[in-house]
């Protein structure tokens, strides 16, 4: 109560010091100069407090009319757009980012924010002295990677792998029991009831001979990870029968796929004891029939042309697995309800997805839709009906659904895939009306910190040190979880603006042949914060821009997250915040 009351008194000391001139005490005259605003979903005129007076007593205090405006505002928070809305499927012939909004240039004009720095560098970790050492003894192969659910990065060498913490580059760990070189690796689920209780995950390795999967176990608390150790022997292990593995992906229900460099999706399949009929442990072939094994492999080889699976991703919310090829193939295999199936559904490879691109944005150069360098699942907590997205080595991203226009409106979170179709191009910066001559080669993209009804980008470079080899989002959970019964269902994921106070930043770690880079993207909070700080004030153009950009009412709440802190070192800041919320707040 102590910090409330405090921050009560400061907002009346500075009421009255600098903003008398600015609100009326009178109620109705407060309420007759209320801004209209818009709603974002509907975008029908709403007048929050014009409904109020209409019904409004005399008798009616301030704080019940606050109350009501309070509540009106989080009902409008709960009516966040979806992806799809935002992206307008359906609309503009599917293709995005030819308008001005789309990728605003908000430091253009008189009034204009400066340019934001929307990604924080906030460390930078070298690598184990070790690992520097070993690097000079590699004879032939070496690959790196992450492992957030552990919060770990990795570096084979050869046949030796490397695990060690990527936020002090401590408790370096090390595996050494193989004779050939390591080509793929991947820390996995187990299935539940199979291991002993302290197996908390499997580490599975791929050599040109064989995959293993290592038993993995942590010191101390099961969650914080403190010290990890790798068991000695391998707990499974199959031959590759000359499949080249090249990449792996594990379910949450412990199932094990691999791609191999023939083209062929295989399972790692583990039991508790052996069957009449099946092996403990082996290797299943889901991209061939029962016929192709009777056929001799050296005419499967004469008719068939190799392209290997070179990406796997799955939506876990679905129990859907995407595949990606060297030359451009996706394909959709359905894991069932329960995870447990595997269902070949599509496949469409890359000149049609270029074909049908082109249909879609007739005036992009064809070039710019291939080649493909990424795909990423589309939770069904951001869209029902969008569940795949692609980018492309020039920056366009191409919307996918599985499910056919038809049944397009009507999906629901449980819906089974049937098919794969583009629905929408997004093209990167440098195609609007707007955009500078020079396009971005490559740009990281980030939503602005606005909750329009549309989405709206910016772009940021950050400069790394040596060759990127892995990225992740290491955001730890329960600081994004947001109760999900406080919004009306079906319920897309709401976003930061809406969050902010509750959540912190997103963070990332960028994994380099130096070191590993941890970098948050900055909420609307922390852009103020230093905004504030950059002018020591709130009487700044940058702070006015901000105001302007964000809107007065969602502004002023992010102002009223700073004003209301309760810690000494921001008192200063609490202060800017507060004057910045009386004097930029027009009549909010």
């Amino acid at each position: 109560m102590q910090s409330v009351t405090g921050a009560s008194n400061k907002f009346s000391s500075i009421y009255q010091d600098s903003c008398a001139n600015l609100y009326k005490n009178d109620v109705n005259s407060n309420l007759s100069s209320t801004t209209i605003m818009t709603s974002p979903v509907s975008k029908t005129m709403i007048s929050p407090l014009a409904t109020i007076q209409s019904t409004l007593i005399p008798s009616l205090e301030g704080i019940d009319l606050a109350g009501r405006i309070l509540e009106w505002q989080l009902k409008n928070d709960n009516q966040f757009p979806t992806l799809s809305d935002q992206i307008k499927i359906g609309e503009a012939h599917g293709v995005s980012g030819l308008s001005d909004v789309d990728y605003p240039m908000l430091e253009v004009g008189p009034n204009g924010l400066p340019l934001l720095r929307q990604m924080g560098l906030v460390n930078r970790i070298p690598l184990p002295p070790e690992l520097v050492e070993h690097f000079g003894h590699m004879q032939s192969y070496c690959m790196m990677g992450l492992f957030p659910l552990i919060q770990r990065a990795w570096l084979s060498i050869d046949s030796d792998i490397y695990v060690w913490t990527y936020e002090d580059g401590g408790d370096l760990s090390y595996f050494d029991g193989l004779s050939e070189p390591i080509i793929a690796v991947e820390l996995v689920q187990p299935k539940p009831g199979i291991f002993q209780p302290h197996i908390q995950y499997l580490l599975c390795l791929a050599t040109t001979v064989e995959i293993v999967l290592l038993g993995v176990s942590f010191s101390g608390s099961s969650t914080n990870y403190e010290e990890m150790h790798l068991l000695p022997e391998p707990l499974f292990a199959v031959p590759t029968d000359g499949a080249y593995i090249v990449t792996i992906t594990g379910t949450t229900s412990g199932r094990i796929f691999m791609g191999a460099k023939d083209g062929c999706i295989y399972e790692f399949f583990y039991q508790a004891e052996e069957g009449f009929f099946s092996r403990k442990c082996r290797k299943i072939n889901h991209s061939k029939s029962t016929l192709s094994y009777l056929v001799p492999s050296f005419i499967n080889a004469a008719f068939s042309e190799e392209d290997p699976i070179v990406q796997m991703v799955q939506d876990e919310t679905r129990h859907i697995l995407y595949t990606r090829s060297e030359k451009g193939t996706i394909q959709v295999y359905d894991l069932g309800t329960d995870g447990q199936a595997m269902t070949r559904v599509a496949a469409i490879n890359t000149n049609t997805i270029v074909q049908s691109a082109a249909n879609i944005a007739r005036t992009v150069d064809r070039s710019s839709f291939r080649p493909l360098v990424g795909i990423a699942p589309i939770e069904s907590s951001e869209s029902t009906n969008l569940h795949l997205v692609a980018i492309t080595a020039s920056g366009v991203r191409l919307y996918f659904s599985t499910l056919p226009w038809r049944a397009f409106n009507e999906a629901t979170p449980s819906s089974r895939p049937v098919t794969l179709q583009l629905v929408q191009v997004r093209l990167p910066p440098g195609y609007a009306a707007n955009a500078s001559p020079q396009r971005p080669q490559a740009s990281p993209f980030g939503p602005i910190f606005s909750r329009h009804h549309q989405l709206s980008e910016t772009q940021n470079t950050l400069g790394l040190d040596g060759k990127t080899w892995a990225l992740a989002e290491v955001t730890p959970t329960l600081k994004r979880q947001i109760d999900p019964s406080i919004f009306a269902p079906p319920a897309p994921e709401p976003p930061l603006i809406v969050t902010q106070h509750a959540v912190g930043p997103r963070k990332f770690i960028f994994l380099t042949t130096q070191c590993c880079h941890v970098v948050t993207q900055l909420r609307p909070v922390d852009i103020l914060r230093q905004l504030l700080f950059d002018a020591s004030g709130p009487d700044s153009t940058a702070v006015r821009a901000f105001f302007q950009v964000l809107r007065e009412d969602q502004a002023c709440a992010t102002a009223l997250i700073l004003a209301c802190s309760s810690s000494i070192q921001d008192s200063q800041l609490a202060d800017w915040a507060a004057r910045a919320f009386f004097l930029l707040g027009g009549d909010v």
